[in-house]
């Protein structure tokens, strides 16, 4: 029961980190399936694995494979087509999460800076408090987005290791 209830515990949080960020469950099931999978798997495997039917893996794999989070493999003298995950947590993470907190970051920028525009001319005190919020969010929304790119930009451990150490050791001060 140890392993088929490890391997149902990934396959259930890449299908949670799936809709927790506006994809559909079924790419982060098969991406677990994948992930854990010895070998390559074709697409009737993943269906069968998921529960999901040919079709819905068949598109669902389409998308992932345009998106680099698997890999469609050939055998030779095998006409299937057989996939495998990318087996980067990193591709992950920036297709499923970090594409979405950047869209944010980048809607967050565009609607501040209207805002801001809005208040050209006004000069009340409390057009200069609302300026000044907006202004700290831009500077604070635009330190995000500079983080946000050197994650997705980075992928050594050890560069990031490095800077999380130097973080911390800011902390201590």
């Amino acid at each position: 029961m140890g392993i088929k209830e490890a391997k149902r515990i990934v396959m259930e949080h890449f299908a949670g980190a799936a809709r927790r960020f506006g994809f559909n469950e079924l790419y982060g099931y098969i991406y677990g399936v994948l992930f854990l999978a010895g070998e390559p798997m074709s697409l009737g495997e993943i269906a069968e694995t998921t529960g999901y039917s040919l079709s819905h893996v068949s598109t669902a794999l389409k998308f992932m494979e345009r998106i680099g989070l698997v890999v469609r493999i050939k055998k030779p003298g095998d006409k299937k087509a057989y996939y495998r995950a990318t087996k980067l947590l990193k591709d992950w993470r920036q297709a499923a999460y970090y594409s979405k907190v950047m869209e944010d970051v980048q809607q967050t920028m565009t609607n501040l800076e209207r805002a801001l525009r809005e208040l050209e001319g006004e000069e009340s005190d409390e057009a200069r408090f609302i300026r000044e919020s907006i202004e700290f969010a831009i500077r604070r929304n635009a330190l995000a987005e500079r983080i946000l790119r050197f994650l997705i930009e980075h992928d050594d451990e050890e560069v990031l290791e490095r800077l999380l150490n130097c973080l911390e050791s800011e902390e201590k001060r």
